[in-house]
This record gives C-alpha cells, sequence and structure tokens, in this order.
C-alpha cells in the first residue's frame, strides 16, 4: 500500500483531480501555518496558499525525491510567501494589526488554545526570518538540511540563528507563559 505522500505524487503526476484535494486536505493546515508565519494577513495567506498548491500542481515533474515530499512543498510554500511579502505593503497600522489578531476564522485552525496563542506571541519577538526558522525546527521538526534545501542558508548560519533565537525568546518567556 502507498504511504499518503506517494499517493499524492503519483495521483498529481496522472493528472487526477481527485488527488487536489486530497493533497489540499493533507498539507492545506500546513502549508497555511507556513505562509501565515511570514505575512500575518489572512486574506494574502489564502491567496499565497492557492498560489503555491497550483505551483506544486504545475511543477510536480520537478519533483525528484532527494529531499521529503514535504520539505518540497515547504520549499514552495515558504518562497512564496516570501514573494507575497516583498509585494506586501509595509504598514505598521496599529488599526490592521488588531484586526488581524482578532479575525476568528483564521484563529479557529491557527490557535486552538491559549498556549499556542502564547507561543506566536513569543514568536513575534523575534525578527522574520528567526522566527520562521524557529517555527520550521522546532514546531515542523524540519531537520537542519531540509531547513537548508528551503531556505538556501548555510547550516553553521542556521545554527547560529537558532542558538540567537532561544536566547531572544528566553528574555520574554515569562511574559507569556507561567512558571512550572
Amino acid at each position: 500500500m502507498l504511504d499518503i505522500d506517494d499517493q499524492i505524487i503519483k495521483g498529481l503526476l496522472s493528472r487526477d483531480q481527485k488527488t487536489v484535494s486530497l493533497l489540499i486536505a493533507h498539507y492545506g493546515a500546513y502549508v497555511y501555518t507556513v505562509i501565515y508565519n511570514i505575512l500575518k494577513v489572512k486574506q494574502e495567506t489564502e491567496e499565497a496558499c492557492q498560489d503555491t498548491f497550483l505551483k506544486v500542481v504545475n511543477k510536480i515533474e520537478d519533483y525528484n525525491y532527494t529531499s521529503a515530499f514535504k520539505s518540497w512543498i515547504f520549499t514552495i510554500a515558504y518562497r512564496t510567501g516570501i514573494d507575497y511579502k516583498r509585494k506586501q505593503k509595509i504598514t505598521q497600522d496599529d488599526t490592521v494589526l488588531v484586526s488581524v489578531a482578532n479575525d476568528d476564522k483564521a484563529d479557529d485552525h491557527m490557535y486552538k488554545s491559549e498556549e499556542k496563542n502564547n507561543i506566536d506571541k513569543l514568536l513575534s519577538v523575534l525578527n522574520e526570518e528567526d522566527g520562521l526558522l524557529v517555527t520550521m525546527y522546532y514546531l515542523n521538526e524540519m531537520s537542519i538540511k531540509e531547513i537548508t534545501a528551503a531556505t538556501g542558508l548555510g547550516e553553521s548560519n542556521i545554527k547560529i540563528k537558532l542558538f540567537r533565537a532561544r536566547k531572544e525568546m528566553a528574555k520574554h518567556i515569562d511574559k507569556y507563559f507561567e512558571k512550572y
């Protein structure tokens, strides 16, 4: 029996339309989380997710099995998110940030618990790139090699950034989590 990734790859290669639904059902929340961590805006995140899945479907022939399928999808999502971020108007308007933070529909599947919300707040003390590296390594459990392939950063650079990010988060952890 084929595992889910092999089933998706085989279906996409044969242009089976039902497989696209399976792909989105299996990886939708994952791709959304990756892109949302970059963009922080629900509408643009949804558009970038659609673009990501279109790219996966249209470029499935380019997948070469040298990395995990999930890592390949992550790379596409990450790069799509970065492309959207470049296009995004940079505004620090507090009203926009508050409305995004209060958007219950986006929060439904992203923040199912107060602890996850606190983790997101803690990640927000980091710059965009460091927050994404922490998310990839600790929350998505990607290896340093997978992160290197996805971001183009060197292994030692990633390790240094993760070390510094942990130190920065440690300074703020008491704000969001009780001591046990």
